[in-house]
């Protein structure tokens, strides 16, 4: 993330470059975002409760647990719960500035992860590109803050309306269910409630509700 000022010392230099790698990392492999998710909402929670929830396999899921271990996002603790060791995951987040600044955290990972398996998603990265997700869920925050509707989004992305609809649907019941984990959303107040029964529909689940 380029959020680093010209004068930054390097060592605050050297945590900017490890923040944009691991974005590059979990934003170029949605099934890695999806796992580093599952744990991170349900903090501290077992390998093997996370790949049940995901649906992925023993190998895949340990693979995805050290890599996101070497990219300093989570770590095995010295607790066990059913004989298995509980992994922890922390929020990561950052700006990138080119002409505009685009702020990224774990809803937006969150969104390239449900990509593998949210027709929706899927369907909108296949027609519009990876890089349209990113708006559709400033987008989607902004309608769930109030600011703007389901229409206007459409007007904002350039797309119909069915698939603005489409598009912010998926999102919003993701972004309710990691937005308590995602610290660019601690001070953002939403006026548009997700229903309940959106909610469970979502690829995300908190294993305490």
């Amino acid at each position: 993330m380029s959020d680093a000022s010209p004068t930054s010392h390097p060592r605050d230099a050297g945590h900017t470059a490890r923040r944009f790698f691991v974005f590059q990392e979990l934003l170029g492999t949605p099934e890695l975002a999806r796992f580093y998710t599952d744990l991170l909402i349900n903090s501290p929670t077992t390998v093997t409760a996370a790949r049940d929830r995901q649906d992925f396999s023993k190998s895949t899921a340990y693979k995805y647990a050290n890599t996101l271990a070497e990219l300093g996002v989570a770590e095995e603790l010295d607790e066990y719960e059913d004989g298995s060791a509980l992994w922890r995951a922390d929020p990561v987040s950052g700006n990138w500035t080119d002409e505009t600044t685009l702020e990224f955290g774990p809803a937006i990972i969150a969104v390239y992860g449900a990509t593998s398996v949210d027709d929706d998603l899927g369907l909108f990265t296949d027609r519009h590109g990876k890089a349209a997700l990113a708006p559709a869920v400033t987008a989607t925050i902004d309608y769930l803050k109030g600011n703007t509707t389901r229409r206007g989004v459409a007007d904002d992305l350039g797309i119909p309306a069915v698939e603005a609809i489409a598009v912010t649907q998926a999102i919003e019941r993701i972004i309710a269910v990691v937005k308590d984990h995602d610290p660019t959303l601690d001070d953002v107040t939403f006026d548009v409630d997700v229903h309940d029964r959106a909610i469970e529909q979502a690829p995300y689940q908190r294993s305490d509700e």
